[in-house]
Formats: C-alpha cells, sequence, structure tokens
C-alpha cells in the first residue's frame, strides 16, 4: 500500500476484542447514522506513520500495530505545519500519563462525557483536542468518541480521507 503520511492527519482503527466491541456497541446506540466501525484513534506525528495516541499510556507510537487491522486516515484540508504545531503543544503535556479508564463509563451518555472533569483524554478525545487547537478544526474535545472522529473524516467537506481498507 502507497499512500503519503503528514503530521497532522488523523487516523481511526478496528478492534476485535472485547473493549473494542463494546466500544463500538455503546457507540452504534448513540450515533446519528446507526453506525460505529471505529474504536480507536489517534494522531500522525511523522511521514513514517509515527503516531501519538493514548494506549495503555498517553505515548508515541506507530502505525505498524494496525497492520492486518481495518484503518481510517483523514487530512483537514486546511492543515499546515504551522497549526501541526499548535495542535502538537496543546496535547504533547499529556505524554506519559495513564489511559483513563474511568472515564470511558462516562463515555456511554454523550452529554456525561462531555462534563468529564479533569485533564484526562481518552484516545478520541486526545485526536480531539489536538485538532481543537489547530483553529477549531473540531469544536469540543471532551466526550468525542472514535466514531465522531469517523463520521469527521468521511462527511465533513473539510476532509479528504487518505486512506480507507486494512492496512499491509
Amino acid at each position: 500500500m502507497e499512500m503519503r503520511l503528514e503530521p497532522g492527519m488523523i487516523f481511526c482503527s478496528q478492534s476485535a476484542g472485547v473493549i473494542g466491541k463494546t466500544i463500538n456497541f455503546f457507540q452504534k446506540l448513540n450515533a446519528s447514522d446507526n453506525n460505529s466501525e471505529y474504536s480507536h484513534s489517534g494522531i500522525i506525528t511523522s511521514a513514517f506513520g509515527d503516531t501519538f495516541e493514548s494506549l495503555t499510556t498517553i505515548r508515541k507510537s506507530t502505525l505498524k500495530p494496525y497492520t492486518g487491522k481495518k484503518i481510517l486516515i483523514g487530512r483537514n484540508k486546511n492543515m499546515t505545519m504551522e497549526l501541526y504545531q499548535k495542535g502538537w503543544a496543546a496535547v504533547k503535556p499529556h505524554e506519559g500519563q495513564v489511559y483513563p479508564y474511568w472515564r470511558l463509563p462516562m463515555q456511554l451518555i454523550p452529554w456525561v462525557g462531555k462534563m468529564g472533569r479533569g485533564n484526562w483524554p481518552v484516545c478520541s478525545e486526545l485526536t480531539c483536542k489536538f485538532l481543537a487547537a489547530c483553529d477549531n478544526m473540531c469544536f469540543y474535545w471532551k466526550g468525542k468518541c472514535p466514531d465522531d472522529i469517523a463520521d469527521m473524516i468521511i462527511r465533513w467537506k473539510a476532509w479528504d480521507t487518505v486512506f480507507e481498507g486494512v492496512l499491509e
């Protein structure tokens, strides 16, 4: 698979595990299109597929763990290196934080997730916090789920789908 990656692109991935299936079940209940395929999201930080994402901790990683899995990669048409740097400055302080598992039940009811206290983002909130700092490419980060991000990439005019399929 040949694709050109750039810092500031975002991705969503599928997970066949119990947590991924549970996330998709509840996302589907709240989805306006009654569909949910993706249960994780993150930020692409380099042309080499380096990522920044909330896993067991918030940390740098790569797209390699998603080989063989369905993935969606999107790029906001307005993304520049300057905007990427603004977004990076907003999320970089989270590096090393433990994944906030205690916030997952709050995501089951969207308005409760928005009220979440503290500065402990789950994966999709980290991605949206990055985008919010990039001149409001996303308007609010708390309570966002991977399905919100996938819908944004696929349906919003300001976004291009760079890749959707099984990562090789």
